[in-house]
């Protein structure tokens, strides 16, 4: 029974797989029926002539030598400085013309104020100067005056003192005298005896203020008045140094209201330094009333005789690009008639990107190698650059391949023959997105199925030929 139930099941399973081929052989044939197989538009003859790869980006015309005018104007706290008044572009321009005007109303405020803190800096500098010269004067007064002066009355003073010494003690003698004679009382005597003490203590005094005076005294003073140079000097070099500052800041004031004010440094024709994104709109005009911030161009003046293009190219396609290669530049006013170019600098690094997720890019800049009027600065253009160019190779649409068995390695094409499609391996080489160079495998004049891959799921390895 076991048995029998086996066979049962396996009979059932080859049915299933026999119905199952002829159900995919009846769809094969009517998916090439519904893909219009026969009809040529789902047919592709295999051509043999040129094949192109290249690069195609957008960019914008630029000189390669451009004198670039930048605003100079800080923006102290604020978005920027406002243009009150701006030559047209497309202006030609002589050198020394007059081609733009920044704000200033408040650089002009600023400076009346700057010269109030000049002014009150240098009375404080002048101040500080005398100053210092009176503290000069007093210790040169000091040393080669006042010290003798007060050294002199001190010395007096000891000679006094002297006098008064000796004739105490030659009046307490003469009192000692009188007394043994008595002459005088004893309390005469003693007050006479006081008398000559307190003179001695006086003369003793007055060489100890002398001693002092001369030891002590002069040093202290010396140094106390030299000390008040220094910082004397000091309040000169800090006052100085204040004012100095308040001068460069008048100077840099006096040189921004002068920045305002844009004259054209060579002779040329005005360029508006507006900011393009990347799908070409202008994230920033320059016109009367925009806000420039510091250090951003406002005019460039290109020397027409070295124009470029300046592109970007995605890090996908990047390592395609090289020094030297040919260029096809369209400009958009008249996309029809293209200009001669070659590849003259590829950019180390890609550029910063603005938002998360944005691509990767690296600026690449074209040489307009040929002589064309249409070649303006400002103007957009598509740059075609030439990666590979093969003079006489097989080609076929990129749409016609498709992937061979998993054990089978390369790519296959359906060839279409008046009876028959038939499978077939080809070998490939370069492609361009659109079509690919077959190195072996068709024949010119062969015709193969596009959409490939709508037919491959249908595929018979039985019929698979290799080249």
């Amino acid at each position: 029974m076991k048995r029998q139930g086996i066979v049962r099941i396996t009979i059932l399973v080859a049915l299933v797989l026999i119905g199952a081929v002829v159900i995919g052989s009846v769809f094969f044939q009517e998916t090439l029926q519904s893909k219009g197989s026969p009809s040529d538009e789902l047919l592709f003859v295999v051509m043999q002539g040129e094949f192109v790869s290249s690069v195609n980006e957008t960019g914008d015309i630029e000189s390669s030598s451009n004198i670039e005018i930048r605003c100079e104007v800080k923006s102290r706290g604020k978005a920027g400085t406002a243009v009150i008044s701006i030559v047209p572009e497309g202006t030609i321009v002589k050198e020394g013309d007059f081609i733009c005007q920044l704000d200033d109303s408040v650089l002009k405020d600023e400076l009346t104020t700057q010269k109030i803190s000049v002014a009150e800096d240098r009375a404080v500098v002048i101040q500080a100067a005398s100053d210092l010269d009176t503290a000069q004067r007093s210790l040169k007064e000091y040393e080669s005056g006042l010290y003798e002066q007060e050294r002199s009355q001190l010395r007096a003073l000891i000679a006094t003192a002297e006098e008064a010494y000796r004739r105490a003690s030659e009046f307490r003698r003469h009192s000692e005298f009188l007394t043994r004679k008595g002459y005088r009382t004893q309390a005469q005597l003693d007050a006479d005896v006081f008398a000559e003490e307190k003179t001695k203590i006086d003369l003793e005094l007055a060489n100890q203020n002398l001693a002092v005076y001369e030891e002590h005294t002069r040093d202290r003073m010396t140094a106390e008045l030299k000390a008040e140079i220094a910082k004397q000097e000091a309040n000169v070099e800090a006052s100085q140094y204040t004012m100095e500052l308040s001068e460069s800041r008048l100077a840099e004031i006096q040189e921004e209201i002068a920045a305002c004010r844009i004259a054209a440094p060579v002779d040329g024709m005005v360029v508006y330094a507006n900011e393009i994104d990347r799908r070409g709109d202008a994230s920033f005009v320059i016109e009367e009333g925009a806000l420039i911030r510091d250090g951003q161009p406002i005019i460039r003046l290109p020397d027409p005789k070295r124009m470029q293009v300046r592109t970007k190219v995605n890090d996908s396609k990047i390592n395609q690009i090289e020094i030297g290669q040919e260029c096809l530049i369209r400009v958009d006013t008249d996309p029809e008639n293209p200009i001669l170019g070659r590849v003259q600098k590829v950019s180390s690094f890609p550029m910063p990107r603005r938002w998360y997720q944005a691509p990767i890019e690296y600026e690449v800049f074209v040489e307009v190698v040929e002589k064309n009027p249409l070649i303006r600065s400002g103007l957009r253009a598509k740059t075609e650059i030439f990666v590979e160019r093969l003079p006489n190779e097989l080609q076929v649409p990129l749409s016609s391949l498709f992937r061979g068995q998993p054990e089978e390695e390369g790519y296959c094409v359906f060839v279409k023959h008046p009876d028959r499609v038939e499978v077939r391996a080809v070998e490939i080489g370069s492609n361009n997105d659109k079509f690919v160079v077959v190195k072996q495998g068709l024949a010119v004049g062969e015709q193969v199925l596009l959409d490939a891959d709508s037919y491959n799921d249908a595929l018979d390895v039985r019929n698979l030929n290799h080249p």
